[in-house]
């Protein structure tokens, strides 16, 4: 089993930076820490995750909403707020799928599709934070993502702030074989949500990736993918070596060769479901 120190970064892949950067920052409040061709790294202000943004051109396929992203605001009243403000900017920023608000899983959220292919969600857990147990439920996936809350001048003008980038999703096939492989090979904490439905999370770091059952879904590229930091390259390389042993039979479905070097290297794999992660030494 991987031995990892954190869930650390994200990926996205999109049709172009110019139409997709806009709405992550605009919208859900992403600021740029560095970008190089092709590629835009982003940062919440209010969470450790990062999230880089590959360009994969015209034919980039859409993504079900069920592989989409989150950011959390504080109350639901900033959930309507939300809902029309993206329904008044739609053709600005390119929206499409504006789905009117619902509650789901303990929270009130919104969701839309943004012009590069991905879904995103808007949240708020207003009504299950006032629980006494939601700091320790489901490893604290619904509590307070935050240490201090945003001030309203840091996103002013729209009704809503994200406070957090929360979680990522990603579709599996069955709960049981998902949860041994996330649990006993990649080294995550896994818990239930119901039936189809598991959170994964590091317990050092607050974002979480949502894996549901879903009869059909489709795979993509690895510029859609979760990273995984282990304590140092010597431990990625060790990761790899046993992996390479013994990892078809424990559920890896590929085994990508290590890149980089030094004090920084990384290798991808796919999951039993043939989704993709990235196991790396510390940024």
């Amino acid at each position: 089993m991987l031995r990892p120190i954190g869930l650390v970064n994200t990926h996205m892949e999109c049709r172009r930076l110019q139409e997709s950067v806009p709405v992550l920052t605009d919208l859900l409040g992403f600021e740029r820490v560095s970008e190089r061709p092709g590629e835009v790294t982003l940062k919440h202000p209010n969470t450790d995750w990062r999230l880089i943004v590959h360009e994969g051109g015209a034919d980039t396929p859409v993504k079900q909403m069920h592989n989409h992203w989150g950011v959390r605001v504080l109350a639901k009243p900033e959930i309507d707020a939300a809902y029309e403000y993206l329904t008044a900017h739609k053709e600005k920023y390119g929206l499409e799928q504006i789905g009117k608000p619902l509650h789901n899983h303990g929270s009130y959220s919104v969701y839309f599709l943004e012009p590069g292919s991905n879904g995103w969600e808007i949240e708020c857990y207003e009504d299950v934070q006032r629980r006494d147990k939601v700091k320790t439920l489901f490893g604290g996936v619904w509590a307070p993502h935050w240490n201090k809350p945003l001030p309203e001048h840091r996103f002013p003008g729209r009704g809503y702030l994200p406070q957090g980038f929360t979680h990522g999703t990603l579709a599996i096939r069955d709960v049981k074989k998902s949860w041994d492989f996330f649990a006993n090979v990649l080294g995550l904490s896994v818990y239930q949500a119901n039936d189809h439905v598991i959170y994964l999370k590091h317990p050092d770091t607050k974002p979480y990736v949502v894996c549901a059952v879903r009869a059909e879904y489709k795979t993509f590229s690895p510029n859609f993918r979760f990273t995984i930091a282990l304590e140092s390259a010597q431990a990625v390389s060790e990761a790899y070596r046993r992996l390479a042993e013994s990892g078809k039979e424990r559920g890896v479905a590929e085994l990508c060769e290590p890149q980089g070097g030094g004090a920084s290297c990384s290798f991808l794999l796919r999951d039993p479901d043939r989704n993709w992660w990235e196991i790396s030494s510390p940024n």
